[in-house]
């Protein structure tokens, strides 16, 4: 993971700007995301548009501020979903209303939180430190069956399921 941006004081409020790179920076990211954290991230909504042949609706990039609710880890995708209240005003979500953030590799995204404690600090100190990381790649055969697997220093991946009649 990457750390753009740092500002936070220890059991005190503070903000980052993180740039996941992997899969397992997104399990960090899951780790550290608690429900009443604020993240700003950009996502897309779709815009109905009125023409003269009807309506057409068209994807628009927004960045917005979310009061985390909810947080769902998809290891398979490698994708995070934030559910919560919109804080930012734009023209096409109002303040306050329900929206869902996407967090994935490679998009950036703040976090802030009302209290870092050690246990955060620690978690994203160990995932922008490439050394902490220990890679690994596991192939497990049984009749008929193989898996490979990726073992990082915190989560399995499996990578690939490879069945054959014998």
């Amino acid at each position: 993971m990457k750390l753009i941006h740092q500002s936070y004081v220890r059991n005190g409020a503070g903000e980052v700007k993180v740039v996941p790179e992997e899969a397992e920076d997104m399990w960090h990211v899951f780790n550290l995301v608690r429900d009443g954290d604020r993240v700003t991230g950009t996502t897309f909504r779709k815009v109905a548009k009125e023409s003269g042949t009807g309506a057409e609706s068209e994807r628009v990039k927004i960045r917005l501020t979310l009061q985390v609710e909810g947080v769902e880890f998809d290891p398979e995708g490698s994708s995070i979903r934030l559910k919560g209240r919109n804080l930012t005003e734009c023209e096409h979500i109002k303040l306050g209303a329900y929206h869902t953030l996407e967090l994935e590799p490679q998009r950036a995204f703040s976090l802030a939180k009302a209290c870092w404690d050690s246990l955060d600090i620690e978690r994203l100190r160990s995932a922008c430190d490439p050394q902490a990381s220990a890679d690994l790649a596991a192939l497990l055969i049984t009749e008929g069956l193989a898996h490979l697997c990726l073992v990082g220093s915190s989560t399995t991946l499996v990578r690939a399921k490879v069945e054959a009649n014998l």
